[in-house]
């Protein structure tokens, strides 16, 4: 008798167990990690500014790829000054607009809740600024349920402040917004450069994790039934 207590105990001790471990992950994971420095171009592919049928100027600027990325859609937005955005020659330029000369935020997301693993920019910051100059990124992504993460960084005036995001251990990233700090504004945000594509619903959704859980519960339940109904024999 005491044996199959234990036995039933121990059941429902490893399923708390694995939940408590699935939630633990869910909560604690941190799979977002930005590199600065040019980290190269592979499996990514350049924003386009060329495209006719897109808006190149005002308060959506759109850009697409004609790589990995043809039909996907990027969208760049800004909260700063008045929400105008532009772009310039060059390698997929972002700019200011009218009333947002310079810009100090941005956010870019792709179009239809599609998501990426990989980005790559190149922040210049506006010149004659006094040091430090500072930008935050705020990157939200996706790792059954889509916490928020932030991190910031210390960048020079002269250009060639590359940074390289990326995604790991299954998540995706929905959007990721640039914001200058201390009054740090930006003369252009050059070279993006976007990889691992993804359509919406391609991922595990939290509910789904849920259910995992649920599904957990209810087998240590029927065990515990089972092994009841065996006793009672």
């Amino acid at each position: 008798m005491p044996q199959i207590l234990n036995l039933q105990r121990l059941i429902l001790a490893s399923a708390a167990f694995a939940i408590i471990l699935m939630a633990s992950s869910i909560t604690w994971a941190d799979p977002i990690t930005i590199t600065t420095g040019n980290p190269g171009n592979q499996n990514t592919d350049n924003v386009l500014f060329n495209n006719g049928s897109l808006s190149h100027s005002g308060l959506l600027v759109q850009g697409d790829f004609n790589g990995a990325g043809a039909g996907f859609i990027v969208d760049f937005t800004s909260a700063s000054g008045n929400g105008n955005l532009g772009v310039s020659g060059g390698q997929a330029v972002l700019v200011g607009g009218t009333g947002n000369v310079p810009f100090s935020n941005v956010t870019m997301q792709l179009e239809n809740g599609a998501t990426f693993t990989n980005l790559i920019l190149n922040i210049d910051v506006t010149n004659g600024l006094p040091p430090p100059t500072q930008v935050q990124f705020t990157i939200n992504y996706t790792l059954a349920g889509g916490q928020v993460f932030n991190q910031v960084f210390t960048v020079t005036t002269n250009g060639q402040n590359f940074f390289g995001i990326q995604a790991a251990e299954g998540a995706v990233i929905n959007s990721v917004t640039v914001q200058g700090l201390n009054g740090t504004t930006f003369q252009d945000i050059n070279q993006w450069r976007v990889g691992g594509f993804s359509q919406p619903n391609s991922v595990p959704e939290p509910a789904s994790l849920i259910l995992l859980g649920s599904g957990l519960v209810g087998t240590a339940g029927a065990l515990r039934r089972r092994l009841k109904n065996r006793l009672q024999k």
